[in-house]
């Protein structure tokens, strides 16, 4: 029994640690790897199915891309979704250069409206969001509003789809509007005359 048993908890297979100019080159549609906190994965076949799009997978292919990541993904969703073999190894932090970090998409620069003027020269109007203080947000539409603002569109068109549990925007406001408490009605009664 004992040498079953032992069998059964082996230890988990110790990962290698590459450099990143290993991992670079491994950086086309066919051979992609993708590094992601520390960790090298092979997104070769899962990059053709994404949901957010191949190109996303593959425009990074042999790069850290972290902080394009990050942002739209919990950080534990890679052991979850692929197979332990697609975890190619860990990559040494030191071997790194800025060259090898993923770069966001640029952001298109919104057009600013002109100023309704009288005069010849309309000068151009700037809306600059200020984020409310956390002790002015009350519900949940309040930090919705403030997410739509400071997210990036990319992150901000998956959480506000529910693409992690596929429940859809819709369902999403029925789900708040069946929440009947309003805190800013709610009044301290702590000290009545």
């Amino acid at each position: 029994a004992s040498l079953a048993l032992s069998t059964l908890q082996a230890p988990a297979m110790a990962l290698p640690t590459f450099s990143m100019e290993e991992v670079a080159k491994h950086n086309t549609k066919e051979d992609c790897w993708v590094v992601l906190y520390g960790k090298a994965y092979d997104l070769t076949k899962f990059g053709k199915v994404h949901p957010g799009g191949a190109a996303l997978i593959f425009d990074n292919a042999g790069k850290e891309a972290t902080a394009i990541f990050d942002p739209i993904h919990p950080k534990d969703i890679m052991d979850k979704l692929l197979k332990p073999s697609l975890t190619m190894g860990n990559v040494d932090p030191a071997t790194i250069k800025p060259e090898h970090i993923a770069q966001p998409p640029k952001k298109e620069e919104k057009k600013k409206a002109p100023k309704k003027s009288a005069g010849p020269a309309a000068e151009v109007e700037d809306f600059v969001f200020v984020k409310p203080p956390l002790a002015a947000m009350l519900n949940c539409f309040d930090f919705e509003s403030v997410a739509r603002e400071t997210m990036e569109p990319q992150a901000w068109g998956y959480y506000s789809s529910g693409g992690d549990d596929e429940i859809t925007l819709r369902d999403n406001h029925m789900a708040f509007q069946r929440i009947t408490m309003r805190p800013r009605i709610l009044v301290n009664v702590r000290d009545i005359d």
